[in-house]
């Protein structure tokens, strides 16, 4: 939807959408009471599928009271709020139509996690395809078509939830029964979670404070530069938020066979080898992409994008980081580690965004962001040691770093020398692969005789 946003709405107006957005992502973390997180380890705990049902049931009903509490109180301060946040008479309408949609995010949530527990991808990509499809499509009717503004975005993803909060009604109707509500058990989850609240508002605060700082250091304009960049960053959250979902259902289920560690280990430096070639790559290649899919006016986000794409990087190496101390079942230094890099965050802000803008936003974030995986490596090696191979991961890391700031720096004035050079420095990524030893010549050579003895195939 973005090259329809930028077409139809300023920056000032994609500003807007952001700071409403940001405000319910933080009431979502209350919402959510780290309850998905408790669900998941107790899921595992059991074959039995009743018991399963009852850390179900308990979650949904549980979230569905309190989401409900919250979007009312939102909903009838909803003009106090746009005033107070955004500072424009008509924000009170948008923040009134998101209230709306908390309860509805609800079922939607449980379901996707729940196929998750069953290991069932592509339940979960047609679920959430489904609800995306039909929210681009209600998009463009209310915005394109009726021209309803920033209202109909607002309006399309209410429907949206509906109907998606109905699906998963049918397919959740035998999980989610309250006769399965289990107090005892809920009590249980809910004392597992709580320190994940505290550590799920300061993922707020480093993950979307940095627009506020934006804000009240530039303009509300600035603010939806910030937030393309940011959008075009989230290319590389789709496959991070894809491992992200993956990741917990895995590890949790395989932490007692034998070679667990090895695996959770060889899945660290792969994890930064890809990731890094996709965060070097959508840096480099940023402002031809927004040169497409935006016009002249949101030009400006391209110097954000390397550094908020690292930013998402760090965050599904929080995952992989969190492994240890989620089979030992401590969530207390994910809270630590939360609390400490929002902290970290709100002052690297003051200091770097009144000189560098939302350049020093993006770098406030990135490494306060990256001080929650850095923590939990370290406690996880005091409560389940892994054989990670931390210096080939910072390797990694300085690498991708340093191709996105010499990236910055080439004219693209000339746009096949800059195409060139850009291909030239992704291509790095290649020799390091085996400079340290993620892969041999070998199994590169395996590879790619198996490629080609299925083209030869398909061509015959």
């Amino acid at each position: 939807l973005v090259p329809i946003y930028t077409r139809l709405f300023s920056p000032e107006d994609y500003g807007v959408m952001s700071l409403v957005g940001s405000f319910i992502a933080v009431v979502s973390i209350f919402v959510v009471l780290g309850l998905d997180n408790s669900a998941h380890r107790w899921y595992w705990d059991t074959e039995d599928q009743n018991d399963r049902r009852r850390t179900i049931a308990s979650w949904a009903w549980c979230q569905f009271a309190v989401s409900s509490a919250f979007g009312l109180v939102i909903f009838f301060t909803a003009d106090f709020i746009g005033l107070k946040i955004v500072g424009r008479a008509d924000a009170g309408m948008y923040f009134r139509i998101a209230a709306v949609t908390l309860p509805l995010t609800v079922l939607g949530g449980v379901v996707s996690n729940w196929f998750r527990m069953q290991r069932r991808p592509w339940a979960t990509t047609f679920y959430a395809l489904g609800t995306t499809l039909l929210t681009v499509g209600l998009t463009l009717l209310f915005v394109v078509g009726l021209r309803w503004g920033l209202a109909g975005v607002y309006i399309a993803q209410a429907v949206a939830l509906g109907v998606g909060t109905v699906v998963a009604a049918f397919l959740l109707k035998d999980w989610i029964s309250p006769r399965f509500l289990d107090g005892a058990r809920l009590r249980k989850m809910l004392r597992f979670a709580l320190p994940l609240i505290p550590a799920g508002l300061a993922y707020w605060v480093v993950g979307f404070a940095d627009r506020y700082f934006v804000q009240a250091y530039t303009s509300t304009a600035e603010v939806g530069l910030y937030s393309i960049g940011s959008a075009l960053a989230g290319g590389v959250a789709l496959v991070t938020g894809a491992f992200q979902q993956a990741w917990g259902p895995f590890a949790l289920s395989i932490h007692q066979q034998s070679d667990a560690r090895e695996t959770y280990a060889a899945v660290f430096l792969f994890y930064l080898w890809l990731t890094g070639a996709l965060c070097a790559g959508i840096s480099l290649f940023a402002p031809e992409i927004l040169h497409i899919l935006t016009t002249a006016e949101y030009a400006g986000a391209s110097v954000v994008v390397g550094i908020l794409a690292l930013r998402y990087a760090m965050i599904g190496l929080t995952y992989i980081a969190a492994t240890g101390p989620s089979i030992a079942r401590q969530t207390g230094p994910t809270g630590i580690a939360m609390v400490a890099a929002a902290v970290l965050n709100i002052i690297l802000n003051f200091a770097m965004v009144p000189h560098y803008g939302k350049i020093g936003s993006a770098v406030a974030t990135l490494i306060s962001q990256s001080v929650v995986p850095i923590y939990l490596f370290r406690r996880s090696q005091q409560m389940y040691p892994i054989p990670y191979r931390f210096t080939a991961g910072a390797i990694l890391f300085a690498l991708t770093l340093s191709i996105i700031g010499v990236g910055i720096q080439i004219d693209t004035k000339n746009i096949w020398i800059a195409i060139a050079l850009k291909l030239a420095l992704l291509s790095l990524f290649v020799p390091i692969l085996f400079l340290l030893r993620l892969a041999t010549t070998r199994q590169a050579g395996a590879l790619l005789a198996n490629l080609l003895h299925r083209v030869r195939g398909r061509s015959k």
